[in-house]
């Protein structure tokens, strides 16, 4: 059983949260990835709202600046996003920046109160995205970190649960790792863009990063779209770190 220790500081945290919301709550809709290549090959032009989305890859494949690049542009908007860091891996302070919307990171010290974090995040109905960090899909057969070489994946019981709030809520659900129910599967792995000269481009352009992106599953064609890197294309602010991070070493 979780910590009910841990549920009740998240409870009285989203009661002192500002009230209000600016999306409308169990409508259609979708959220851009903010890559046009990208949002031009998904079923709706976007990542779709009140369903869960499956995003899933190896460590340093470009999943995660992604999906900062996605949450960024929400917040941009002025709507709240929340991360659950199962893994205890995301570097938050270089993300806070950037945008009007409120930026939380949840990280629970096991897997079982991760899913109960979302899921009173999400019943809360206080945030345009929350997404579920598991952890990264096994490159190779690993022996160490938390998953141990298996697949992070969402029991299939705790999937519906999260599924149904999400829809009640009307917001964008991201699960990094396996969804059973995911509506919509996005797989990273990194790759090089290679134009027709043969001549790779991709170290010239220091604000992109080339990633690979199956959509759906088997059969399913990889795409490679460009990434914006984090903090690429903009000066550095007064004390702002040289390089600006994703992730860090699990604590």
């Amino acid at each position: 059983m979780p910590d009910p220790a841990i549920l009740r500081e998240l409870e009285r945290k989203l009661e002192e949260a500002p009230a209000g919301r600016s999306w409308p709550a169990g409508s259609p809709g979708t959220v851009s990835t903010g890559v046009p290549d990208l949002d031009a090959i998904l079923p709706r032009g976007g990542l779709p709202r009140g369903e869960p989305v499956e995003w899933l890859g190896p460590r340093s494949c470009g999943k995660t600046a992604l999906l900062r690049r996605v949450l960024l542009g929400l917040r941009e908007e002025g709507e709240p996003v929340a991360i659950v860091d199962a893994e205890r891996t995301l570097f938050s302070p270089d993300w806070v920046g950037g945008g009007d919307g409120a930026f939380w990171v949840v990280r629970p010290p096991s897997e079982e109160e991760a899913a109960w974090c979302t899921d009173l995040l999400l019943r809360s109905g206080s945030f345009g995205a929350v997404a579920l960090l598991l952890g990264d899909e096994p490159a190779g057969s690993p022996t160490s970190g938390p998953w141990r070489g298996r697949r992070p994946e969402l029991r299939r019981g705790v999937a519906v649960r999260l599924q149904r709030l999400a829809e009640e809520a009307g917001a964008m659900f991201v699960v990094g790792g396996a969804s059973p129910l995911a509506a919509l599967r996005l797989r990273f792995r990194p790759g090089r863009v290679v134009p027709v000269t043969g001549i790779p481009f991709a170290p010239f352009l220091p604000a992109l990063r080339p990633v690979w992106v199956r959509v759906g599953r088997g059969r399913s064609a990889e795409v490679p779209v460009l990434c914006p890197e984090p903090g690429g294309g903009r000066p550095r602010r007064a004390g702002e770190p040289g390089t600006i991070r994703d992730r860090k070493g699990r604590r």
